[in-house]
C-alpha cells in the first residue's frame, strides 16, 4: 500500500513554546515513515501567504488533511480564505481536538464546516466518544495528545543524583471544570514541604514554565513530581455550565472558588467526567521520575502502586506517601514500570502509528 501524502495543518510559534506537544507534533509526523507529509504553519499567515498556501493545497494531490490541536485550542488558527478553501477540498479530514473543556460548540461547527471525517479525541471514556459519535457523524479515535520526544525526555541522571524532592510547574485551572485540583496539590505542597522534611521546587506561575528541553532538565533534577488528572468533571457539547459559570464570575467580581463551588458544582446532580493523562506524566514517566498523584484513572496507562504513589485527594494519607517515597526499592519499581508504559505505549513513534491505522479506515 502506497505512503499517504497528507497535507499536515498547524500553529507553532513562540507564543505556545512551553506546550510541548504541540511543537512536537508536528516534528514528529515530519519524520515519520508512515506519511508523505507537507507542513502548513498557520501562525502568522498574512493574506498573501494564505493564498500561496491555498495553491499549494490544491496543487498537492493530497490523501488527507490532518489538523493538529494547536489548529483550533485556545481559538481558531484556520481562517478566512484558507479556511473556506480547506472546506471546499473534499477529501478525508482529521482533526486532532484539543482543550476539550471550552468552545466546544464552535469546535463542533468548525467540524462540520470541514467536513471531518475522524476525530482524534483524548479520551477513551465510552460516553465521551459516543456523544462525539452522535454530534458529528463521523469516525472518532482516542490518542492522548500527550506523546514525548525520546530525544529530549529521557533519564539523564539516577534518582540519587536529583537535588529537588519534588518539582511542579502547572496554572491554576478555570473554575467552570468543577474542581481546583491543580492548585490544591501545589499549595498543600508549598505549605507542607518543611514539615514533612521535602525539598521543593513548586509553581503555578506560567512565567516559571519551561519550553520541553529546559522541562526534560528540570524534571532530571528532581526525585519527584506531583500531579493530577486533567480535565473536567463536566464535559458538555453545549458549554452550557462554563458560560453560566463565567456569567456569574462577571457579575459578581468578588465571588471566590467556594461561591462557585457551592452555586454550581455542590448540587449539580449526574455529569459526564472528561479526566484524561498529562503530558507532564507521560514526560515526568519518560525521565523516570517518582510520581505522587492524586488517585485517578490517567486513561487506563497508569495504575496506584505500580506506575505512581497514590495521594488522596483530602491529602489523609500523606504520612503514607511520604513512606513510600523514601523507599528506594519501591521508587525504582514505580518508575521502571512507568518507564515501560511510555516507551511502549506513548513515543511519538507509537501514537503516529496508531493514527495512521485509524486514517487508512477512513481513505
Amino acid at each position: 500500500m502506497k505512503i499517504p501524502r497528507i497535507a499536515l495543518f498547524f500553529c507553532q510559534s513562540g507564543a505556545n513554546a512551553t506546550l510541548s506537544y504541540q511543537h512536537g507534533w508536528p516534528r514528529a509526523f515530519a519524520a515519520s515513515d508512515s506519511f508523505d507529509c507537507q507542513p502548513f504553519n498557520l501562525s502568522g499567515l498574512s493574506l498573501l501567504d494564505q493564498l500561496g498556501a491555498v495553491r499549494a493545497l490544491y496543487g498537492g494531490k493530497f490523501d488527507a488533511i490532518v489538523l493538529l490541536h494547536s489548529v483550533f485550542s485556545n481559538q481558531k488558527e484556520l481562517r478566512g480564505l484558507f479556511y473556506e478553501a480547506v472546506a471546499l477540498l473534499g477529501i478525508p479530514k482529521a482533526y486532532f481536538i484539543g482543550n476539550e473543556y471550552k468552545l466546544m460548540p464552535e469546535k463542533m461547527s468548525f467540524c462540520r464546516k470541514l467536513g471531518v471525517s475522524l476525530l482524534v479525541t483524548q479520551s477513551n471514556d465510552p460516553p465521551v466518544l459516543e456523544a462525539y459519535r452522535a454530534a458529528l457523524g463521523c469516525a472518532v479515535a482516542c490518542i492522548p495528545n500527550t506523546g514525548f520526544d525520546t530525544s529530549l525526555f529521557f533519564p539523564a541522571q539516577s534518582l540519587h543524583a536529583r537535588m529537588i524532592d519534588i518539582g511542579y510547574r502547572s496554572y491554576e485551572a478555570p473554575w467552570y471544570l468543577g474542581n481546583m485540583e491543580k492548585t490544591e496539590i501545589a499549595e498543600y505542597f508549598l505549605g507542607n514541604a518543611a514539615r514533612l522534611g521535602l525539598s521543593i521546587d513548586v509553581s503555578m506561575d506560567a512565567a516559571k514554565r519551561f519550553d520541553a528541553k529546559g522541562y526534560a532538565a528540570f524534571l532530571n533534577s528532581c526525585r519527584g513530581q506531583i500531579g493530577t488528572e486533567s480535565g473536567g468533571d463536566y464535559f458538555e457539547l453545549t458549554d452550557a455550565t462554563r458560560k453560566r459559570v463565567n456569567a456569574y464570575m462577571e457579575a459578581n467580581p468578588g465571588a471566590g472558588w467556594a461561591d462557585v463551588k457551592r452555586q454550581f458544582f455542590d448540587t449539580y446532580g449526574p455529569s459526564m467526567q472528561m479526566r484524561i493523562i498529562s503530558g507532564r506524566q507521560v514526560e515526568a514517566a519518560a525521565c523516570k521520575t517518582v510520581q505522587i498523584l492524586f488517585e485517578g484513572r490517567y486513561n487506563d496507562y497508569f495504575r496506584a502502586d505500580e506506575h505512581y504513589i497514590p495521594l488522596k485527594k483530602d491529602f489523609s494519607n500523606i504520612e503514607e506517601v511520604v513512606r513510600k517515597f523514601r523507599d528506594d526499592v519501591y521508587c525504582e519499581s514505580l518508575v521502571d514500570k512507568a518507564y515501560d508504559v511510555v516507551m511502549s505505549e506513548l513515543t511519538y513513534d507509537r501514537l503516529i502509528e496508531k493514527f495512521s491505522s485509524e486514517l487508512r479506515h477512513i481513505l
